[in-house]
């Protein structure tokens, strides 16, 4: 059973990081079984929904993967905007890493699934929303009150996400930087 775990965690993987890479429309079945190192009939063994199926536990995976991290910063952050500040600076040094090629674990799935695919889209508003949860937590940790935790949360995914593709179409981290700068700024303004 060891092995088996083995080959469908290994196909989640593969398919985690060429979604981000490439997407989901570019990304081949064949290339994932390849990526994966997994023999070719586990695919449909552990997917039988096919593609859509691996896409929507995929962006679930990596949704899970980016609140660990971010309830991880919390724990050790100065408040909300210090949060911010740390994980805006993790990301910019992946993406540089990357060499820019690696964007958000989940967007580039959901601008090419959604609303056509019911299950990754659920997926993506179910992450996002776990990840407002601990932004929120954090702002509300700092005396912030409910409704405008609940709105800057929210808007430092957008900026996130943004950023995120500027920096991939400039090839420069700055736009992440900005973007920490100014709603670190926000969450001490509020």
């Amino acid at each position: 059973m060891a092995a088996a775990a083995k080959h469908r965690d290994a196909l989640l993987a593969a398919s985690v990081k060429l979604f981000r890479q490439k997407g989901y429309a570019a990304t081949g079945l064949a290339e994932i079984l390849a990526e994966s190192g997994a023999p070719k009939g586990s695919l449909y063994h552990y997917f039988p929904g096919g593609k859509a199926e691996i896409g929507a536990e995929a962006v679930q995976l990596a949704g899970k993967a980016v609140t660990r991290t971010l309830k991880d910063l919390a724990a050790e952050a100065d408040g909300p905007g210090d949060l911010v500040r740390r994980y805006f600076d993790l990301l910019a040094g992946w993406m540089a890493a990357s060499d820019y090629r690696d964007g958000c674990p989940i967007t580039t799935t959901l601008l090419e699934t959604v609303p056509g695919h019911t299950a990754i889209r659920e997926a993506g508003a179910a992450a996002f929303a776990d990840w407002a949860a601990v932004l929120e937590d954090s702002a509300a940790s700092a005396g912030i009150a409910q409704l405008r935790a609940e709105r800057l949360a929210r808007f430092t995914i957008s900026a996130l996400e943004g950023a995120l593709i500027q920096c991939r179409v400039s090839g420069d981290e700055a736009p992440l930087r900005l973007a920490a700068e100014e709603l670190s700024t926000l969450y001490a303004a509020a």
